[in-house]
């Protein structure tokens, strides 16, 4: 499941129910308040054309490496704060390793892959 746009932490695991599995494993990352010792006033998450396929195809990869039942990808869009949630993966799998090991997965890729740009806006 792909998601984009504003949602809360609690509102991504509401979401995201998996019968069955043995664990939902998770990572919610935040804008944080400093980058390279500069204070961030915002970041702006601007989407492209292809922001919808690039995560899409991070999930086709998840799900033909790691034996998940169930993920979710998200990522914020708009003009964020500091301490909003930017983005998420949640993978929910029969053992735990495979679940961590395909949540690490899964944000890395959305790092590497780029699909939103993100632009953070410093304090002067």
């Amino acid at each position: 499941m792909i998601v984009l746009g504003r949602y809360s932490m609690e509102k991504l695991i509401e979401m995201f129910r998996c019968e069955g599995c043995g664990s939902i494993v998770s990572y919610f990352g935040f804008v944080r308040s400093q980058v390279g010792g500069k204070k961030v006033k915002v970041m702006m998450c601007e989407t492209g054309d292809n922001t919808r396929n690039l995560l899409e195809k991070i999930e086709i990869d998840i799900r033909k490496l790691y034996p998940v039942k169930d993920v979710l990808l998200y990522h914020s869009t708009g003009r964020l704060k500091v301490g909003d949630l930017v983005a998420a993966v949640l993978v929910c799998t029969v053992h735990r390793k495979e679940g961590f090991d395909a949540c690490r997965y899964g944000i890395d890729e959305i790092k590497k892959r780029e699909p939103v740009k993100r632009i953070d806006v410093y304090e002067e």
